[in-house]
């Protein structure tokens, strides 16, 4: 018994605080593993390029077609074609899709669904600096959730430290923009119900479907993913009178192209991030989105003029490279 004992304090070191049953197959595809060093810095480059060029891509998208549920409903179809192309064609080993199966990813997709829908307006209404900024706060709510329903420790004082320092960069960055200047916390509505829909996805919507199993993790999950999310994303579009607006979208070669462009780089984005996190470590997983913010943010800046202040930049830089330093605390049961 104080065998089993000391293997299992040794087993939840050895993973940083993480607990066996809750790593699980996922904590050994997140290991580097040494005998595919060859396609590690591919996948993190590929990935790097894809997720720092999506937000910006969405964003000059939906400022071009100013509608973004049917832009994403577009993007969702497109990636289901291909994966079922692909898997029809022999070329990508895919799950089928069954009543079960799909039953269960149910209310998963509906938090993505509304989270993704929410992303979009708030890049039709505010920048990318404001989405990324809010978006780095959401660890402060997911945290208090965790302990409070979830069994987990109350954080460490390096990631009280940490989330202490993306409000403080928070504060800062919504004082410096002229948005909130002009219009007050009106201006910040739908980047505040994306904050919430987004709490939700990370604390309870990714549980829902921990047990749901895959032959192919990467490929059956994207597939499930975009196939479930297509009709709640176009009743979203229709309930917001989307297709009336139809004919404010200009006919024009340039419209054509940056719908394209986001559809394609949706399916990479989709495959890209599954594929990374497959081959480096969840410490190193997180430090590369870090990465990625701030690579948009500096595209954001390069491309056009809708973006922060120089001020306003500051202090998302402040939130961003605070959250590096946030960690998940353990669950209570194993600390004891």
């Amino acid at each position: 018994k104080h065998k089993r004992a000391a293997r299992h304090r040794v087993g939840i070191l050895a993973r940083g605080g993480l607990p066996l049953y809750v790593v699980g197959r996922a904590a050994r595809a997140t290991r580097v593993m040494p005998a595919s060093g060859h396609a590690v810095f591919p996948s993190i480059v590929y990935y790097g390029l894809c997720s720092s060029i999506m937000l910006v891509v969405n964003k000059v998208t939906i400022s071009i077609i100013p509608l973004p549920g049917l832009v994403f409903c577009i993007q969702f179809l497109t990636t289901f074609l291909a994966i079922s192309a692909g898997k029809s064609l022999r070329v990508l080993q895919v799950d089928d899709l069954t009543l079960a199966k799909a039953a269960r990813f149910a209310p998963y997709v509906v938090s993505f669904v509304l989270s993704i829908y929410f992303n979009g307006k708030v890049l039709q209404y505010s920048n990318v600096e404001t989405l990324i900024t809010f978006r780095s706060c959401s660890p402060l709510a997911v945290s208090i959730l965790d302990w409070a329903f979830l069994g987990r420790e109350l954080p460490s004082l390096r990631s009280v430290a940490a989330l202490l320092g993306v409000v403080c960069g928070a504060i800062g960055y919504v004082l410096c923009d002229s948005e909130f200047r002009m219009h007050g916390i009106g201006a910040y509505g739908w980047v505040s119900v994306y904050l919430v829909v987004i709490i939700f996805e990370m604390t309870y919507a990714k549980h829902m479907i921990s047990n749901v199993k895959f032959d192919s993790a990467i490929w059956g999950t994207v597939l499930y993913n975009n196939a479930l999310a297509v009709g709640p994303m176009l009743l979203l579009a229709l309930g917001s009178g989307e297709l009336g607006r139809l004919d404010s979208v200009p006919a024009e070669p340039k419209t054509v192209v940056v719908l394209l462009v986001c559809s394609v780089l949706g399916i990479c984005m989709n495959w890209s991030g599954w594929n990374c996190r497959n081959q480096i470590s969840a410490a190193a997983y997180t430090l590369l989105g870090v990465a990625c913010k701030l690579i948009s943010v500096l595209l954001n800046v390069l491309i056009w003029d809708k973006h922060a202040s120089p001020a306003g930049i500051a202090w998302l830089i402040v939130c961003v490279l605070s959250s590096t330093l946030y960690r998940q605390a353990p669950l209570r049961s194993h600390r004891e």
